[in-house]
């Protein structure tokens, strides 16, 4: 009976998976090459001739592209660069004895190269959005609930113990404290450059003078918020739905195995 059971959950499994994600995907494909691209300056004199007709707080579905800017760029702590956006990661990387039996019960010690996660941070101003012909420019709150910055990784440094000197950050560690197995120490930064271009796909509204960007009311709207290319996203959600679909079809055979061969 077990068998069946077990099987018949893959099945259902396997048959959502194949099933309902790739619908799921395509219909997120056909909102994004159904929008057209709205200029930064007609959006701005639709939203206010919307506020001067009376229609407070109207929100407007919209797809904007860009060039990535920041009224108050932050530097980023490892590289400083400054950029419209960053996140920081800082790792350290240390050795760990693993002892182990081989199957002639005889003991190995094996040294093990690994990393603990120290600390993260990221910047907190607005991005802009900007439009390079006229200057026109919308904000994007990156502390807003649901947002999701796909951005670029810009660094991704190794450095070992006596090198940490060189930089102000480390001045306050106490390395001896942190064990004799430390080799040193990983930084990386994930960061929207000045200037990197932008695409974005949600809704925009008047707050005061500016222009705000952020997450749509209704749910099944996609918000995106990327510094890769309306086309590179379309063909990403195309291999991800393809790929949903094998394994969805491969754990329903696996269903269908268990049943036959475990009963």
């Amino acid at each position: 009976m077990l068998p069946y059971i077990i099987g018949g959950l893959l099945i259902l499994g396997g048959a959502a998976l194949s099933f309902f994600v790739p619908r799921k995907i395509k219909a997120r494909n056909i909102e994004i090459k159904f929008m057209k691209t709205t200029p930064i300056g007609e959006l701005k004199a639709l939203l206010e001739d919307s506020e001067k007709e009376g229609l407070h707080g109207y929100r407007h579905y919209v797809e904007l592209k860009g060039s990535a800017g920041s009224d108050d760029p932050e530097k980023t702590p490892y590289s400083k660069r400054d950029v419209a956006y960053y996140q920081s990661y800082l790792y350290q990387v240390y050795q760990e004895v693993h002892t182990f039996r081989d199957d002639k019960g005889r003991t190995h010690r094996q040294l093990v190269r690994k990393e603990a996660q120290m600390g993260n941070q990221q910047s907190s101003n607005p991005i802009t959005v900007n439009d390079r012909q006229t200057g026109d420019k919308v904000y994007l709150d990156v502390n807003q609930s649901g947002l999701k910055l796909e951005t670029l990784k810009t660094l991704d440094r190794f450095e070992p113990v006596n090198n940490m000197r060189k930089y102000d950050f480390f001045s306050g560690f106490q390395f001896s404290n942190m064990g004799s197995k430390t080799l040193g120490f990983r930084m990386l930064e994930k960061t929207i450059p000045l200037g990197q271009q932008l695409y974005f796909l949600g809704e925009a509204w008047l707050e005061g003078n500016r222009i705000q960007l952020g997450k749509p009311g209704e749910k099944d709207k996609p918000f995106i918020a990327s510094v890769r290319s309306e086309e590179d996203i379309v063909q990403t959600n195309v291999k991800n739905a393809n790929i949903a679909l094998v394994f969805g079809i491969l754990i329903a055979i696996a269903g269908i195995a268990v049943m036959i061969f475990m009963r």
